[in-house]
């Protein structure tokens, strides 16, 4: 039996995940352990039919005695600049303890990006191609479920600066595409899967609420300064914040093509089709 140490899988993807790698577990074939820093989160865990294991990003030095025995380590880590030391430390401690593969999960962007929310992601991917451990990179661009986050559903609002189409993917997706992997990762060595299914302004986003819910929807874009403080408001870092707007900035200013990228990584790993934006919204006003 394989055993997978999931870290970064209480949240939407690591929900979908567990769910996705049920019936593996369920088969005897995969051993699911997962990294916890609460014991809410470790309810929810145990709840899923998984291990639970106490696992905290900001203290390292227990990465050892946590991650031993296992022998893949899929690592989603928040998105903040903590990012950069914490996912070199999850790396390096599954190198000493003999993991074989990793499955890194990032960011979609070009190679050769100046933007620093999209290369530092790469950093971590560098160093994980450095450990001499197998690796896979998951590469998802645009969550869809960040314009939930960002709809005033009373107002018929969404908050959101970026005015040019981008490519989108939900949680769900890339659950699927990070299962196919966890559950094979030899099949997966050394590749790098950019996710994104459906490339839309937010502008259509808002026209497709208007439609599918019947009421009128429209973007309010904030303000630089405004976007600048509900993101660390929101926890994150300035210096983390800054490069996201200035990111979102770049981008409607036609310095990202790739940003609307579309990829069939969905249905050619995960093996369903990926996620529209018109269904997605279907799915979530029904429930």
């Amino acid at each position: 039996m394989s055993v997978a140490f999931l870290i970064g899988a209480t949240g939407n993807v690591g929900a979908h995940l567990l769910e996705e790698l049920g019936p593996d577990r369920e088969a005897g074939t995969l051993h699911l352990r997962v990294a916890a820093r609460s014991e809410a989160a470790a309810a929810k865990v145990r709840a899923a039919g998984a291990e639970p294991v106490s696992f905290d990003l900001e203290r390292p030095a227990e990465f050892d005695a946590a991650l031993a025995g296992s022998d893949t380590v899929f690592l989603l880590r928040p998105y903040s600049i903590r990012q950069l030391i914490q996912g070199k430390q999850t790396i390096d401690a599954a190198r000493r303890v003999g993991v074989t593969h990793l499955v890194v999960v990032g960011a979609h962007g070009r190679p050769d990006t100046p933007y620093p929310i999209i290369g530092w992601n790469f950093l971590v991917e560098a160093w994980a191609e450095r450990s001499g451990l197998g690796w896979t990179h998951v590469r998802p661009n645009f969550f869809m479920e960040n314009i939930l986050i960002q709809r005033d559903g009373a107002r018929g609002t969404i908050a959101n600066r970026i005015a040019a189409p981008v490519s989108w993917v939900a949680s769900a997706d890339i659950a699927a595409v990070s299962a196919a992997i966890v559950r094979n990762p030899t099949a997966h060595r050394g590749q790098a899967y950019s996710i994104a299914t459906d490339a839309r302004s937010v502008e259509d986003i808002a026209a497709l609420f208007t439609e599918i819910t019947g009421r009128p929807h429209r973007v309010e874009p904030p303000s630089r300064e405004t976007m600048l403080e509900r993101l660390v408001r929101g926890g994150r870092e300035p210096v983390y914040a800054e490069p996201l707007v200035d990111y979102a900035d770049a981008i409607n200013a036609g310095l990202v093509p790739e940003a609307a990228a579309t990829f069939d990584t969905v249905e050619r790993i995960g093996g369903r089709p990926g996620m529209t934006w018109e269904r997605f919204i279907r799915q979530r006003v029904a429930a």
